[in-house]
């Protein structure tokens, strides 16, 4: 599905007019050339709506076809899931999963600590964190959200991440790098995190739009990343500082298709990362390509630049993998 609509894949030869919308010149010349019906404009408005009407057919299609795939890719994950079942690390000491010592230190799972020094420097500044968000961030975001109204911000209860995985991240953090806790704090990228979700056909120019509409809030873009192209997550990521307070947060453009993939395959992304042996981590693989080659793409999305210019590894793959 996703060949099928990639790039130019409606089968379109396409003239961008002042309004911004690109239309079919192949349409326009079957009355005697593409350049006079344009000027003309009742003629213009006929090849306006024809274009319109050819892609909303095309990815009306596509979205069918994708909404009747995902119950069963969801019994294939269910299916991998049984077969590679979770190998959770064992605690430090006692009872796993994440929790305060009566010392004030903090513990998790894969040997994770804090000291109570370290876990009450990071308790400030995740309330830091989370004031400025809902404070700041949030009636941002929702202003931008209300210039628009055919579009929504996804899951933006979930907004903030949880605490106890801020910690471990931090705790990471500290371990492989030797930061300071309020460093490796400051350096997860998605604390605070919102998700756009667009349709197909009005993507492109909507995502571009937002763009411009969060930096006329005042909000810095710091990184853009493009992976529509990606055979194992498509979308677009970015991240954005809140000038006053220095804060991060992640902003995610989204389709329904490329969101509803991203939450379908975020396990299997998770084990790949962490706990998957090399067999398993093929499979997994191999399950994020099968899931996202089904994911229409929406019309010139490949179109959208890096911001800064993507930034690679010699073997060609993104340095910034987070999602």
């Amino acid at each position: 599905m996703a060949n099928a609509l990639g790039g130019d894949g409606l089968g379109l030869d396409r003239v961008e007019d002042g309004d911004g919308l690109r239309h079919s010149a192949g349409s326009a010349t079957v009355d005697g050339g593409g350049g006079a019906v344009l000027a003309d404009p009742e003629r213009r408005a006929a090849v306006h709506r024809l274009h319109h009407a050819i892609v909303d057919h095309t990815y009306g299609v596509a979205r069918d076809a994708w909404a009747r795939a995902l119950p069963g890719l969801h019994a294939t994950w269910e299916q991998l899931a049984e077969k590679y079942p979770e190998r959770a690390p064992a605690a430090p000491d006692g009872p796993a999963g994440p929790r305060t010592q009566p010392d004030g230190a903090w513990v998790a799972d894969g040997n994770r600590r804090l000291n109570p020094e370290q876990n009450s420097e990071v308790d400030r500044g995740v309330t830091r964190i989370q004031e400025v968000g809902r404070q700041v961030i949030v009636p941002g975001m929702r202003a931008v959200e209300a210039e628009d109204v055919s579009r929504c911000l996804a899951g933006l209860e979930h907004c903030f991440k949880g605490e106890d995985r801020l910690k471990e991240k931090v705790a990471d953090r500290i371990r492989s790098k030797g930061r300071p806790p309020s460093e490796a704090l400051a350096g997860i990228p998605d604390a605070v995190r919102f998700t756009f979700q667009y349709t197909e056909t009005s993507y492109t120019g909507a995502v571009q739009k937002d763009i411009e509409r969060l930096e006329a809030r005042g909000f810095i873009q710091v990184e853009r990343r493009n992976t529509w192209t990606d055979d194992q997550y498509k979308g677009i990521n970015s991240r954005w500082r809140e000038p006053e307070s220095g804060v991060i947060f992640e902003v995610q453009f989204h389709t329904q298709a490329s969101l509803e993939a991203k939450q379908l395959t975020h396990k299997a992304y998770e084990r790949i990362r962490s706990s998957a042996s090399d067999e398993e981590r093929g499979v997994l693989k191999e399950f994020q390509r099968h899931v996202n080659s089904m994911i229409p793409i929406p019309p010139d999305a490949t179109d959208i630049d890096d911001y800064p210019p993507e930034k690679r590894d010699g073997r060609g793959n993104h340095l910034l993998r987070d999602r």
